[in-house]
């Protein structure tokens, strides 16, 4: 409005003097040297200021968006964690994790865009008692991640396994300071005021330098280049706090979304592919003992049949020497009994020989 009201004054002020309806004695404004050397020598360095503050205000906003995006990830990887790792009755530990982890996501949410409170948006989803707990809380984000890593250090599981899912929290904690940084620690105020300044003097002495070769066509042409210039201003001014403008809610809903579907689908899913027979609830990692060992067992069958025969032939020849004396010992030693290797057919049709030492 500013460069569309002095463009217009301009070209009535030229037009009056043109048209000789002004007092003798009043200056003309065109041609006007010193506009023009000013916005020609100027140009270049306004474009790199808006350039500069497009750059950085448009890198801080893609840098909130990663970090938003790798919490969806990660947010759905620890539920799979721990719908996967813990065990099967731990039922409640896994509801505990998934209420948690969309708490973490709701209560970063309302830590950098506080137009809801914590109760409207977790009534849903946490216990009264643990709804108050959060609420009480001083910095409510990292008590959310607090309470996931008191889920995860309380179920039994293997080290390797918790220490994976405490990678994820790590995680958390790394967009969280991330998003804080961003807050706190906005682009220079010296910076974007120089560059407002600096924008608003040359959109004003442009109507000055474009009259002489535009005359009355300068009021639509200064506008056009205002509304240019200043929408670019104006997009670094609204890409520099990025939380203003980033769906985050949409975020929260689609990671509340994910978790709970599939802690809902993880008993149906471990039933089916435990009737597809892809998942062995009881692995066998050893042989059973001989003794207890199945008929229908081709190797412990053949190796039984060894074992016995040996036994056999030594008894033999330990109670009797061969010419009716069996009570008397003699020095002649009966040598066992040549076994030959048995060879065997397993079920996955690999051939095992079977040789007595």
């Amino acid at each position: 409005m500013w460069v569309t009201f002095t463009s217009t004054c301009v070209a009535a002020y030229m037009y009056g003097y043109d048209q000789h309806m002004l007092p003798d004695g009043f200056p003309t404004l065109s041609p006007n040297a010193a506009c023009s050397a000013f916005i020609s020598n100027t140009s270049v360095a306004l474009s790199l200021l808006l350039v500069f503050r497009t750059n950085s205000s448009y890198g801080r906003w893609d840098e909130a968006r990663k970090m938003w995006g790798g919490l969806l990830n990660r947010s759905r990887d620890i539920m799979r964690q721990g719908a996967t790792c813990f065990p099967d009755d731990q039922v409640e530990a896994k509801k505990a994790l998934a209420r948690w982890t969309v708490a973490f996501a709701r209560a970063l949410r309302i830590h950098f865009q506080p137009e809801v409170t914590i109760e409207s948006e977790l009534k849903s989803i946490l216990t009264p008692a643990e709804l108050q707990m959060l609420a009480k809380s001083q910095h409510r984000p990292v008590r959310a991640i607090h309470a996931i890593s008191q889920i995860i250090q309380s179920v039994p599981m293997s080290s390797v396994h918790q220490m994976q899912m405490s990678n994820n929290l790590t995680f958390f904690h790394d967009v969280l300071g991330g998003c804080e940084r961003l807050l706190r620690a906005p682009i220079p105020v010296s910076y974007t005021r120089h560059t407002a300044r600096f924008l608003f003097a040359w959109l004003t002495l442009l109507p000055f330098a474009l009259y002489g070769s535009c005359g009355v066509s300068v009021i639509p042409v200064c506008t056009g280049i205002a509304a240019v210039l200043c929408g670019i201003e104006e997009i670094g001014v609204q890409c520099e706090e990025p939380f203003g403008i980033l769906p985050l809610d949409v975020i929260c809903n689609r990671i509340q979304a994910d978790v709970m579907a599939t802690l809902k689908d993880d008993a149906d899913t471990k039933t089916i592919l435990a009737e597809a027979g892809l998942i062995s609830l009881i692995p066998s990692m050893s042989l059973p003992p001989t003794e207890h060992a199945s008929p229908s067992d081709p190797v412990t069958a053949a190796a039984a049949a060894v074992l016995a025969a040996a036994a056999n032939g030594n008894a033999a020849a330990s109670h009797s020497n061969g010419n009716g004396n069996g009570n008397k010992p003699v020095s002649t030693q009966v040598p066992p009994p040549v076994l030959a290797p048995v060879p065997v057919t397993t079920a996955t049709g690999m051939n095992v020989r079977i040789s007595p030492r």
